[in-house]
């Protein structure tokens, strides 16, 4: 399993990560980035900048019609946080951020939905963020779209095992 943190590369932060069992580490603004787009052509030229250097790009988007885009048109690897696209839910269901038509999008080109262990840690409405998490893992897991669970530390405090990882994971509902 891999270990995604926010924080610069050092060495003693590698070892810590090996010792909290995992078996790589990236580092964001080396291995990868997460862009953040208020406009379709901002996030296009944002991504192709990054691919060039051969990073891998996550997209946070912030409106549906942004997340549309980046699953459809933008040379992206994966999406972060669509859970909180919506302020609130519905009275009728869960507004997780995903639906079946994206899902296909994200199937067909081939996107991540990712999934970040710190946004629940920072999280004040946690049992809302969870249930949205195992909604759209559901989705995930019927149309066969890939999943990505990070723990996306912005701290070294914020750093959690691989055993714990796992056990979010199960907790949603995947077992990796």
């Amino acid at each position: 399993m891999a270990n995604y943190v926010m924080f610069p590369e050092s060495e003693e932060r590698k070892k810590l990560s090996a010792a909290l069992g995992f078996l790589t580490v990236y580092f964001k603004g080396k291995d990868f980035d997460i862009l953040l787009a208020s406009s379709k052509k901002e996030l296009v030229q944002k991504a192709r900048q990054l691919k060039q250097k051969k990073i891998r790009v996550f997209f946070q988007p912030a409106t549906e019609e942004m997340l549309r885009f980046a699953l459809e048109k933008a040379p992206i690897d994966g999406v972060i946080g669509v859970e909180n696209i919506h302020r609130s839910d519905s009275v009728h269901y869960i507004r997780g951020g995903l639906d079946q038509i994206l899902c296909r999008l994200a199937q067909e080109n081939e996107k991540a939905i990712v999934f970040s262990f710190s946004s629940i840690l920072n999280s004040e409405q946690r049992p809302r963020l969870l249930r949205r998490m195992m909604v759209n893992l559901e989705l995930c897991q019927k149309f066969k779209v890939k999943i990505l669970f990070g723990n996306f530390s912005a701290a070294p405090e914020e750093m959690r095992s691989a055993t714990d990882l796992q056990a979010f994971t199960r907790i949603l509902g995947k077992s990796l």
